[in-house]
């Protein structure tokens, strides 16, 4: 799917680089239309502009969460021409910020719109439209008086070229809704919305937090030193007892220095609690399939124990196998038990098996050897499993029967994977198969025809310089 950055270099002339700047833009730009309680559209020069009408394509749209959109309908893709906006046009031919005296009517709306040129690397590359109808935005107050302020600082930074910045940390950005905390140039606060005095709240701050540092409110080092220093975005969290906090500080920056900051927060308590439960709950698994192997390995010795009593070779030869099958399923559980997630990597578990059964099935001076290739990405249990005692028998089959006499040669398994499932080669260079092994009595291959059925899946055996099994697994 193409990405933002590559429609651009479609429609326009912009190198990578500046296209890359748009889309970085784009990803940070909620901020702003939040603050503005304002549309964004985003207006990219197209190719040949000069000799045509048609001057700018809209590139991209965003509506704000703190207003009423102007534009429910898709604006992307819309090209215009400079009668349609003038002040596009004029904002990227002059490189600064075109503001509406009073509100247009359009369809009987009252519209304002402001158009700010969007710089890189000291070229203007672009134009953001803020688009908003005094009808539809909330009544003014304090707080919308602050925002706009903040949405006015944020525009002139995008028009110098300093926003997001090249330092930006990963994750999404929380919402102006969620808590917005504004700083001055020494880091004190100067003004707090109610929903981040509310957050502070929750973490033990109960006095007027106007006027005082971020840092001296007692609840450890913020971010804020760290993004004044460096004149970029840093993140961080606030923690006390069972509330967590994190914020969000974006330096304002005017004439290279930094007069204030935006500071950012949202109550991320119970997404931590939520966190630890299902580390908790992680943990508890991995530890069900720790102990699951241990019981399996102790089955297994007391199998082993058993056949050393028995006199027979037939029921000793059960008994080894059934320990290698047993022996299959440990591994599965004991990968499982390594792994973050109820999933296990099926290569890993694989190269587990060709181990096991090579230390103890091919006997020293026998030149066989095995070897796993490829991947089959993370299985789940229910059907790593069955595919672990699949391969297992396939494994055990081609180290009995393939190799008569003392012959050696190499078994290969290949695995891969695609969206429509997964596919598991066994093949060895061996004496092969005559007739159809499906039809006789062997144990092994009836176990692996019962639960490749069970899985949904088919498989062949082929010989021909050797047997060559394939079984493919559907995955939904």
């Amino acid at each position: 799917m193409a990405t933002l950055a590559d429609r651009i270099l479609e429609i326009s002339d912009l190198t990578h680089d500046q296209a890359e700047h748009l889309r970085t833009l784009c990803s940070c730009w909620q901020i702003l239309a939040d603050l503005s309680f304002s549309d964004l559209l985003l207006y990219v020069p197209l190719k040949g502009a000069g000799a045509s009408d048609e001057l700018f394509a809209i590139a991209a749209q965003l509506r704000p969460f703190t207003s009423q959109t102007l534009y429910p309908s898709d604006m992307v893709n819309k090209r215009v021409t400079q009668p349609e906006q003038p002040m596009v046009e004029r904002a990227f031919r002059e490189g600064r910020i075109w503001s509406q005296e009073d509100p247009v009517l359009v369809d009987g709306i009252p519209i304002r719109m402001d158009a700010v040129p969007v710089r890189h690397d000291g070229t203007v590359i672009g134009v953001v439209t803020k688009e908003g109808s005094p009808a539809t935005s909330r009544r003014p107050g304090r707080l919308e008086q602050v925002y706009l302020n903040a949405a006015d600082y944020v525009s002139r930074m995008i028009a110098d070229g300093r926003f997001p910045g090249p330092e930006r940390p990963p994750g999404d950005w929380p919402r102006v809704g969620d808590g917005l905390i504004v700083a001055d140039d020494a880091g004190a606060i100067s003004w707090s919305s109610p929903n981040a005095v509310s957050s502070l709240r929750n973490l033990g701050i109960d006095q007027n937090v106007v006027g005082r540092h971020l840092d001296a409110l007692g609840l450890g080092p913020t971010p804020i030193d760290a993004a004044y220093a460096s004149g970029s975005i840093r993140d961080g969290e606030l923690q006390r007892g069972d509330n967590h906090v994190t914020l969000r500080v974006m330096p304002l920056i005017e004439d290279d220095r930094v007069v204030g900051g935006l500071v950012l927060s949202r109550d991320i308590s119970e997404v931590r609690q939520k966190e630890r439960v299902i580390s908790v709950k992680d943990a508890t698994i991995r530890e069900i399939h720790h102990r699951v192997k241990n019981n399996l390995q102790t089955i297994a010795s007391l199998l082993r124990l058993q056949g050393r009593r028995l006199r027979s070779d037939e029921a000793k030869a059960a008994l080894e196998e059934s320990v290698l099958r047993i022996g299959s399923i440990a591994l599965v559980h004991e990968t499982l038990s390594e792994a973050p997630s109820d999933v296990a990597e099926f290569g890993e578990v694989a190269r587990r098996i060709a181990h096991m059964l090579g230390d103890g099935m091919i006997l020293p001076g026998r030149d066989i050897s095995i070897k796993v290739t490829g991947a089959a990405g993370p299985l789940g249990a229910d059907m790593a499993t069955p595919l672990a005692v699949t391969l297992t028998e396939l494994l055990h089959n081609a180290i009995e029967h393939a190799y008569p006499e003392g012959a050696g040669g190499t078994i290969a398994v290949e695995l891969s994977r695609s969206p429509e499932g997964l596919s598991m080669l066994v093949r060895d260079d061996g004496v092969g198969v005559t007739g159809n092994p499906l039809e006789g009595s062997r144990l092994g291959l009836q176990i692996v025809k019962s639960l490749v059925s069970e899985l949904g899946g088919t498989f062949d055996i082929t010989s021909e310089g050797g047997t060559r099994v394939e079984v493919r697994i559907p995955l939904t």
